[in-house]
């Protein structure tokens, strides 16, 4: 297989810490939303031009105002923006700035993009348009893939909540990046999470993306994690659906309302069960068998039958050099 060209991820320079003491962001109010988690909302703020130049808008995320007390929302988007400015990769978001506000809310001040992956498929299948054209899919898989491969073997950390509401696109899928990096984790070269620097580590990502190994009351955390993840991203695309039926969703974040016994029932189905399954009402064309052949392999049961980022990156690399 052909090398990857690592020039081709040169990024900009990030802004001055200087200027960064200088910006101005205006209230909640004046900015329009474009996104909101768990305790956090992400607005848009639009910049004024500079010297006669456009400048272009930034993604500000911060605390919705009755988490403001919320210590753990606040530590996650400190921790993120830690890593955030460590990070320089073409699919990954771009860090801007990190702000805390005499109120006591904390800004994260990211790069923005137009929309996110799991609104696209959410808008797909309300229009019933069938899946995602197999080009595009391999466009979103390769640029993904790339991101995991430079955070796995170069910047050491599992990003811990892939799917596909973390992955940003830029115009009609001409660049796809990760984001939300609340609940990354330190790694060592082996793949293995690194207990020296995360000694009491704990996987806290979306359970209906986890893998079968996660799950479980004992969670053997690695980087095949992520990659188990990934194959569900694939899914979606495919599916139009999450990868877990909405009931069990909805059971799985109300795990602290359920008792031990039920919890442990729920938790046993979850690990032991296998990956989804095609819907039978999908139609797939002979374009998709690679990416079908993909998607068992990186969700298989047995993380160490599961391919590395670094071999998915190169492969979907070599494919679209192969599409022209």
């Amino acid at each position: 297989m052909s090398q990857i060209n690592v020039e081709q991820f040169c990024t900009p320079k990030k802004p001055d810490k200087k200027l960064m003491n200088k910006i101005k962001i205006p209230p909640s109010p004046y900015m329009k939303k474009i996104g909101y988690g768990t305790g956090i909302a992400v607005y848009e703020l639009q910049r004024s031009p500079a010297f006669n130049k456009f400048r272009s808008p930034w993604a500000i995320k911060k605390l919705i105002t009755r988490k403001l007390e919320n210590n753990l929302i606040k530590t996650r988007l400190k921790n993120e923006a830690e890593v955030l400015r460590t990070l320089v990769h073409p699919n990954i978001i771009g860090f801007r700035a990190f702000l805390e506000q005499k109120n006591g809310n904390s800004l994260l001040a990211m790069e923005e993009c137009n929309s996110c992956l799991g609104d696209l498929i959410e808008d797909r299948s309300d229009n019933e348009n069938g899946p995602f054209a197999a080009k595009t899919i391999i466009k979103v898989a390769g640029d993904v893939t790339q991101a995991l491969s430079y955070l796995h073997n170069t910047a050491l950390i599992i990003h811990g909540d892939l799917k596909s509401y973390n992955v940003l696109v830029k115009g009609d899928f001409e660049m796809c990046k990760l984001c939300d990096f609340g609940v990354y984790l330190p790694v060592t070269k082996d793949g293995t999470v690194d207990k020296e620097k995360a000694p009491r580590a704990e996987y806290e990502g979306t359970r209906s993306w986890c893998a079968p190994e996660i799950l479980g009351y004992t969670q053997d955390i690695t980087t095949k994690a992520d990659i188990y993840s990934f194959g569900l991203i694939l899914w979606e695309m495919i599916a139009l659906c999450p990868p877990v039926s909405e009931e069990l969703a909805d059971n799985l974040s109300k795990c602290a309302e359920l008792n031990r016994e039920t919890l442990d029932d729920l938790l046993e189905t979850m690990s032991t069960r296998q990956r989804p399954a095609i819907p039978e009402n999908v139609q797939l064309g002979e374009e998709y068998k690679l990416i079908l052949e993909i998607y068992y392999c990186c969700t298989d049961e047995d993380k160490k039958n599961r391919p590395p980022a670094l071999d998915l990156a190169v492969l979907f690399h070599d494919i679209q050099n192969s599409q022209g």
